[in-house]
């Protein structure tokens, strides 16, 4: 019998070099994994197959139990005893940690941070990248600004463990907002208030650029909510899909 075929693996290993190949450890499955989440083709609520995956990255369960290990830390998958890996499937209050987290994260960066040369670059940079965006009403370029402003906010902490916990937070609400259909147009709404922003912290108006991201990253939650709660309905947290076996359309089973 043919072994099971998962085409977004199957693709993530061509795309790769051969040294990423060929080592088979759980930090880079991780990275594989964790990309593949990021980018969508692994859903909110999929269950990760050992026996598949082991088989299209060529490791044993051991060594892809510890590459899910990562991602259990990074809270982008978890475990249920008996029934497998899952991806996370977030809900409304994970949405509202989320914000809650990036409330003081964020602006605490901006007010304290060290504003390098190469800072300022990367913010004009993705200042340069916004505008284009807007002018062109290219809503793909506008979210991977908005992504880009924001870690650039949080790099100015010169804190590689800051900058880590960020990106799983934005992760963490890119998942959310697949599971709670909440189109990523969203991030069209807050362009302008990016490039205020960036315009204040290269000014060195770094006590305003702080402010004015708290009052945002609250205006973004409230607005994420709403958009979610259309019927004032309270989504729960990590459900456990009841097509476990599935993921795109691809039966994850072992078979």
């Amino acid at each position: 019998m043919d072994k099971p075929v998962i085409p977004e693996l199957l693709n993530a290993i061509e795309d790769s070099d051969d040294e990423q190949l060929h080592a088979h450890t759980p930090t880079r499955i991780a990275t594989e994994l964790r990309r593949l989440i990021c980018q969508g083709s692994l859903e909110p609520g999929a269950k990760l197959s050992e026996e598949t995956i082991a088989a299209e990255f060529e490791v044993s369960r051991n060594t892809l139990r510890e590459a899910f290990t990562i991602l259990v830390g990074e809270d982008l998958v978890f475990k249920v005893p008996n029934r497998g890996v899952f991806v996370i499937d977030p809900g409304i209050r994970d949405v509202q940690e989320i914000y809650q987290a990036r409330r003081f994260l964020e602006p605490s960066a901006i007010l304290w941070g060290q504003l390098t040369p190469e800072l300022t670059d990367t913010l004009q940079h993705v200042a340069d990248q916004t505008r284009r965006g807007i002018a062109q009403e290219n809503l793909e370029a506008i979210e991977e600004a908005d992504r880009n402003f924001h870690i650039a906010a949080v790099a100015l902490a010169g804190s590689t463990t800051m900058s880590l916990a960020l990106e799983r937070l934005l992760t963490q609400l890119g998942l959310a907002f697949q599971s709670l259909n909440i189109s990523p147009s969203i991030h069209e709404a807050f362009a302008q208030q990016n490039l205020a922003i960036i315009a204040r912290i290269l000014a060195g108006e770094r006590i305003d650029a702080s402010r004015g991201l708290h009052r945002y990253l609250g205006l973004a939650e409230n607005m994420v909510l709403q958009y979610a709660l259309p019927d004032g309905e309270v989504v729960t947290t990590k459900q456990i899909p009841k097509q476990e076996a599935m993921t795109n359309g691809h039966d994850l089973s072992p078979h």
